[in-house]
């Protein structure tokens, strides 16, 4: 079966050339007579570990049936899967096209049954690793989670082909679901430098040398002024970073005799990722964050960590100042050590409003986030997104607010 002859019995040919690469190598590797995930065990076995319904189990098998019949779709299948999970070089997944013409109003399954291919993947790299069954499971229920969100989007059954490249990290071993959470190891990129102090535990964060910030302390374009880190054998100097996310324009000196660097740039670290659902108490956070700790120590003891990081719009600190139905976002942001990161002024809108770009006098207000910040928006306000960081040997102080509390007696009493 030849490229052209496949595009042009699918009616594909404006997406030829996001398709071609590799086309020759997914045919002569193609499983006979069907790939196992378009088998319906196969998608059964798949759908279910991934978490998905029953009603989007059912489309899903509706569709796998017209596409067994057709050995064009099956081959595009294949090719699809070996695009996604074997050549991770490949990067024109977004360019992936509709099969509306071919597939009807569910044609958004095809994509989500190649998602979930990737499910014996995970198992087989896990089951290497020593990973639990459960945590394998947990894992591969991020499929439902982007399921959820092009059901959000669309109303359909389907995922973002935006967010296909995410899936290549499961079948690599390198993110994992650990409760409310998901985690992997990397090297840290963050704007500060943390010190913490030998004998009374308090911890400050400094700013990395020669970053921008506007007269608020915050990272969006605007150089009102610029930090500047010094660093000397015994002592080091910079800007403050207060744990509620924002720079302080005064310098703070260190005697390095009492403060020990416990994270810098190029630290490993343990990143966190939040998965659309599943609520943000305070107790989910902790017992993910807490599991996270053992599961990495354990696992991977060979790269040593000292914090949990993430950068997202979750840790946005404007939302203290929206009004929303549960303040359980802003409960965990008090609870972490914010720092202020680069923002372009629409960080994160996309997990809220599922558009790109967003107009807030258009958008979507079917949940009370979409409403609160479609109308913060809408008063000329400009977004952006936020940083933060957690000490490991801090989790035991989870849920007292720690490193507020640390920054309140700071500014009080100055440093120990």
């Amino acid at each position: 079966m030849s490229f052209e002859r496949a595009i042009n019995h699918l009616e594909l040919a404006a997406a030829a050339e996001a398709l071609r690469p590799y086309w020759d190598t997914s045919l002569s590797s193609r499983p006979r007579p069907l790939p196992a995930f378009l088998t319906k065990e196969g998608l059964a076995h798949n759908a279910r570990i991934c978490g998905l319904d029953a009603d989007t189990m059912h489309t899903l098998e509706a569709i796998r049936q017209r596409i067994v019949e057709d050995e064009h779709l099956i081959q595009l299948a294949w090719h699809c899967h070996n695009l996604l999970f074997s050549h991770t070089d490949y990067e024109s997944l977004r360019q992936w096209p509709s099969l509306d013409h071919r597939l009807g109003e569910h044609h958004g399954a095809f994509y989500l049954i190649v998602a979930g291919s990737m499910v014996p993947l995970v198992a087989e790299k896990h089951q290497q690793l020593g990973v639990d069954t459960q945590i394998t499971q947990a894992t591969c229920k991020q499929i439902a989670s982007f399921a959820g969100n092009y059901k959000r989007m669309t109303g359909g059954v389907g995922i973002p082909l935006r967010q296909l490249f995410w899936l290549r990290h499961y079948p690599a071993g390198r993110l994992f679901r650990l409760g409310r959470m998901e985690y992997m190891i990397k090297s840290f990129a963050g704007p500060v430098r943390v010190y913490r102090h030998r004998h009374t535990d308090q911890t400050v964060a400094l700013c990395e040398d020669g970053l921008s910030f506007n007269a608020a302390g915050f990272m969006d374009g605007q150089d009102t002024w610029r930090s500047a880190l010094e660093l000397e054998p015994n002592r080091v100097r910079g800007q403050l970073i207060s744990p509620q996310g924002f720079a302080q324009q005064h310098t703070m000196e260190l005697d390095l005799a009492d403060w020990d660097c416990v994270l810098q740039p190029g630290d490993s670290v343990i990143d966190m990722h939040i998965p659309a659902g599943g609520g943000m108490q305070l107790e989910k956070c902790r017992d993910s964050m807490t599991a996270a700790a053992s599961f990495f120590g354990q696992m991977f003891p060979e790269t040593p960590v000292q914090a949990i990081v993430c950068s997202s719009w979750i840790f946005n600190t404007q939302l203290e100042a929206i009004p929303l139905s549960s303040d359980n976002l802003v409960q965990f942001q008090r609870e972490l050590y914010l720092f202020p990161v680069t923002s372009r002024g629409d960080d994160g809108l996309w997990f809220i409003f599922f558009q790109d770009p967003v107009d807030p006098k258009t958008a979507p207000r079917h949940t009370s986030l979409q409403r609160a910040v479609a109308d913060f928006l809408a008063q000329g306000n400009q977004w952006r997104g936020g940083g933060m960081f957690f000490l490991l040997d801090h989790l035991q102080h989870f849920g007292l607010q720690y490193y507020r509390q640390q920054s309140a007696a700071l500014n009080r009493d100055g440093l120990a």
